[in-house]
C-alpha cells in the first residue's frame, strides 16, 4: 500500500524534535538516502516504511496523517486566496504560479465544488496564458459534469461559473439554454437569497454570445439588465461591459447613436478610473473592428 500524499516533511519535523539523527531513525528500516528522499518529500514511503518509521518514533500514523492532513487544508486555502485576488486584478501568470503548490494529493482531498473551484482557475491559465483552448473546454465541460445533472433543479456557484464558460468556448442552443435555465433559477430565488454576482456572469455571457451573432436587439435587452444589476451590486468590474455594449448596441441599430456613444466613452472612463484596462483593450478591439470613432 502506497501513501497518497506526501508525509515525509512531518516525519523530519517530528524527528528533529525529538532528536533522533537520519542514521538512527532509519537503521533497520531504510537506506539513509531514502529517508532523505523522503523527508524531502521527493518520494513516498511505503505503509511498512512509514509504520516503522512512526513505531520508532513513538506516534502513532493517525497522528502524522492528520498533521499532513491539516497543512494541506492551511496551504489549500491560503492558495485559494492567493488566487482570487489574482484573478482580480487579471494576474493570470501568477494564478498560474499559485496552481503550482496545488498538487494531485491536495487536488484529490478536496469536495467537488472546490475541484471545481480549482479547474477553473486551471481553466483560465489555459485559455489566457497557455493558450490551450481545446484542452480549457475540455477540462470545463467534464468539471461540471462532475456535479451538474441536466434536470438539476439546483445550481452551485461553480456550476453557474462553468456553466457561462462552456458557453463561452461553445454558442451552441443547449448551452445557451442551460444559461439561462440557470440564470431563472437565480431570478426566481427569494430575493434575500439571490446572488446577484453570479447573475452577472450568465448576463455577460448571454450578451457576448448575443454580440457574437450580431444580434443588436438582444444586446441590448441583456446589457440593460446587466446594468442595471451591476450599478446596484457597485461590480465594477461588469459594469464597463455593459455600459459599453448598450451604447454600442443602440449605435448599431442606429437608436439614439449619440447617447450609444457617449455611453462607450463613459465605460473607457470607468476602465480607466478602475485600472481595468485588460477591459478597455477589448473594448477598443471592438470599435477598431467596426471602425467606429467616438
Amino acid at each position: 500500500m502506497d501513501i497518497k500524499f506526501r508525509v515525509g516533511h512531518v516525519i523530519k519535523r517530528i524527528r528533529m524534535d525529538m532528536g533522533y539523527s537520519q542514521e538512527e531513525l532509519c537503521e533497520g528500516i531504510c537506506s539513509i538516502n531514502s529517508l532523505a528522499r523522503m523527508e524531502s518529500n521527493k518520494t513516498s514511503p511505503s505503509f511498512e516504511i512509514l509504520l516503522a518509521l512512526v513505531d520508532r518514533l513513538g506516534i502513532s500514523i493517525e497522528k502524522v496523517i492528520a498533521e499532513v492532513s491539516l497543512e494541506q487544508n492551511r496551504l489549500y486555502i491560503q492558495q485559494k486566496m492567493a488566487m482570487e485576488q489574482h484573478v482580480e486584478s487579471n494576474n493570470l501568470v501568477a494564478v498560474k504560479e499559485d496552481l503550482k503548490l496545488i498538487d494531485d494529493s491536495i487536488y484529490q482531498g478536496l469536495s467537488i465544488r472546490e475541484q471545481q473551484f480549482i479547474d477553473i482557475m486551471r481553466i483560465e491559465v489555459l485559455t489566457c496564458v497557455d493558450g490551450k483552448v481545446h484542452q480549457a473546454k475540455a477540462l470545463a465541460e467534464k468539471s461540471l459534469y462532475k456535479s451538474y445533472k441536466e434536470k438539476a433543479t439546483y445550481f452551485t456557484d461553480e456550476e453557474i461559473k462553468l456553466i457561462n464558460i462552456v458557453l463561452r468556448f461553445e454558442q451552441s442552443l443547449s448551452n445557451i439554454q442551460r444559461a439561462e435555465k440557470a440564470l431563472t433559477w437565480i431570478e426566481n430565488q427569494n430575493p434575500y437569497l439571490q446572488n446577484n454576482n453570479l447573475s452577472l456572469f450568465l448576463l455577460n455571457g448571454l450578451m457576448i454570445t448575443a454580440y457574437l451573432v450580431e444580434d443588436w436587439r438582444r444586446v441590448l435587452e441583456v446589457s440593460s439588465r446587466g446594468l442595471q444589476i451591476a450599478e446596484q451590486e457597485q461590480n465594477m468590474k461588469f459594469i464597463p461591459n455593459f455600459l459599453f455594449l448598450k451604447g454600442f448596441s443602440l449605435y448599431m441599430m442606429n437608436i439614439e447613436q449619440d447617447k450609444g456613444k457617449l455611453l462607450m466613452q463613459e465605460s473607457f472612463k470607468i476602465c480607466e478610473l478602475t485600472k481595468h484596462m485588460y477591459i478597455r483593450e477589448g473594448l477598443i478591439d471592438t470599435l477598431t473592428q467596426y471602425k467606429i470613432e467616438l
